[in-house]
């Protein structure tokens, strides 16, 4: 997923133990402390690109339909100001956190604390590494990367074809997965060949962009197709393209069915996407805390290293599969 940092948004956040930092929802909603009802926690890697909108309206508009709170924050992929919004939820005693880690290896502290005070959690998206968590809601990031390369296949047949691959931060179980979805097609198939495959630092839109023009030089414009982790740096892709005068030339993928993306296809442009299902997701988000602030067992699919997983589908999206487009931007149709 996009990776962007704001340090003057987390500095904002402070040390806050108990008024934090984010949007709460709920009408003048009571505070987790009252116990009214069933209050969610959940505190996100950022807010700065459209498919965190989405799953949060989605979250929103789950706990108004179930009678529960949602108290949505962005860490803005800062671990610090994270742990501090893992702090404020335990101090104010929400019934279940979500977290969706700043760092994969900090986040097993945050883990920790909500363990020792009694309240479930539920790892939203990139693996928190070393921590055994109640759920894990993600999509299935092998499947996206694979699901990029399979649909390239269908329409460029056997062809040869020069291939870069951007991947997101080095570390980030999402960026690697998706990573290693691509090159498990690509390794099938001799006539892909993989000129350039870098990571890049919070899914960076320009560094990708970097990498790509660097790469056009480099290979002297012979480049086929472009596999990106996330719609941010296939965006940077595109734009080197476009200034090197190749952007028609190339095959773009990338991956959460972005507004800008979806623009993209529709004005004609060589560019394809896979849906993660973020509004599923935002809705699963409170669907399964809701589960486990009661006791209950929620849905997953499959128990990976003992913690149950719950995939949402992946679709993919271009000009002649444009369901999932039309569903989250029905204003662009």
């Amino acid at each position: 997923m996009k990776r962007w940092r704001n340090l003057a948004g987390v500095l904002s956040c402070g040390v806050l133990i108990l008024a934090g930092c984010g949007t709460q929802t709920g009408a003048g909603g009571p505070t987790a402390g009252s116990k009214d009802k069933i209050v969610v926690g959940v505190t996100n890697i950022t807010m700065k690109e459209s498919v965190y909108q989405f799953m949060k309206t989605a979250a929103e508009n789950k706990a108004k339909e179930l009678g529960v709170e949602v108290m949505w924050q962005s860490s803005e992929l800062d671990p610090s100001a994270q742990m501090n919004q893992v702090q404020n939820f335990i101090a104010q005693k929400v019934d279940a956190i979500v977290i969706e880690p700043a760092d994969p290896h900090a986040a097993k502290q945050q883990v920790m604390l909500a363990k020792q005070a009694g309240i479930p959690v539920i790892n939203l998206e990139g693996l928190i590494e070393g921590a055994k968590t109640d759920l894990r809601i993600v999509g299935d990031s092998v499947k996206v990367g694979e699901a990029q390369v399979e649909s390239f296949l269908q329409e460029w047949g056997d062809k040869p074809a020069n291939v870069v691959i951007l991947s997101g931060t080095k570390g980030d179980e999402v960026a690697e997965s998706i990573t290693k979805g691509n090159l498990n097609i690509i390794g099938k198939h001799a006539n892909l060949n993989v000129v350039g495959s870098q990571y890049h630092t919070n899914w960076d839109k320009q560094l990708a962009m970097n990498t790509m023009e660097n790469l056009l030089v480099k290979y002297k414009n012979d480049i086929q197709v472009v596999f990106a982790n996330n719609d941010g740096m296939i965006a940077g892709a595109m734009k080197a393209a476009e200034n090197a005068g190749v952007k028609d030339k190339i095959i773009f993928y990338g991956a959460d069915n972005d507004k800008s993306t979806v623009e993209a296809i529709l004005k004609g442009d060589p560019v394809r996407t896979i849906d993660k299902g973020a509004v599923l997701q935002g809705e699963r988000v409170v669907e399964g805390a809701v589960k486990l602030a009661k006791g209950e067992k929620p849905p997953s699919d499959q128990v990976v290293d003992d913690i149950p997983v719950w995939y949402t589908p992946i679709t993919l999206v271009d000009k002649n599969h444009l369901e999932a487009a039309k569903q989250k931007f029905p204003e662009l149709f």
